[in-house]
């Protein structure tokens, strides 16, 4: 599988992913029920069993390093990691069970952990790296947590400047006005 058509199978997976919590077949707790969702709907669309890795090591990065949420692409049995065409981060905000000060510490782990080691790994992958923010908040004066501020800026704002810069995919899933959840490929 190629990079673009590991793209299309994401995006597709991501919509498939809004359309099972709009129709209230999927309420995921976790960022692990996001994650394993979309391997499911991964495999689901079309990607072989034998490409798709969940929380594993990219060949090319030192062992104990980070392992990565989603990753599609060979795997080298020798030293026991993917050769990746696509390397997926996913961030969770949920609407339920998490506090604002949680929600805070989630989103430094993105600019933090998600974007850097994303960026990290640029030699060994220029495109084909995304980061997923799966966005359930929704208030009467939000629509997702990233339309809120963060030192002054949207948060939207401040992740899509720093995706840009690394060319790094981001995708956006959030609750429209009437709370249904829609993806958006912002970067």
């Amino acid at each position: 599988m190629d990079t673009k058509s590991a793209f299309d199978l994401l995006q597709r997976s991501l919509q498939d992913l809004c359309d099972a919590f709009n129709q209230k077949k999927f309420f995921p707790l976790l960022e692990a029920d996001v994650a394993a969702y979309l391997y499911y709907r991964l495999l689901e669309n079309g990607c072989p069993l034998s490409e798709i890795y969940s929380e594993t090591r990219l060949c090319g990065v030192s062992r104990g390093e980070r392992k990565f949420d989603l990753v599609i692409g060979q795997a080298n049995t020798t030293p026991g990691c993917v050769q990746p065409v696509l390397v997926v981060q996913i961030k969770a905000f949920q609407r339920w069970g998490h506090s604002p000060q949680q929600h805070r510490r989630r989103f430094k782990s993105v600019l933090s952990e998600d974007i850097e080691s994303l960026k990290q790994i640029s030699g060994i992958l220029q495109d084909g790296r995304a980061e997923v923010i799966a966005d359930f908040v929704f208030t009467s004066q939000s629509s997702g947590y990233l339309s809120g501020k963060w030192n002054g800026r949207i948060r939207r704002d401040i992740l899509a400047e720093l995706c840009r810069e690394a060319n790094i995919a981001l995708f956006w899933i959030r609750p429209d006005r009437q709370g249904q959840m829609e993806m958006e490929r912002i970067v």
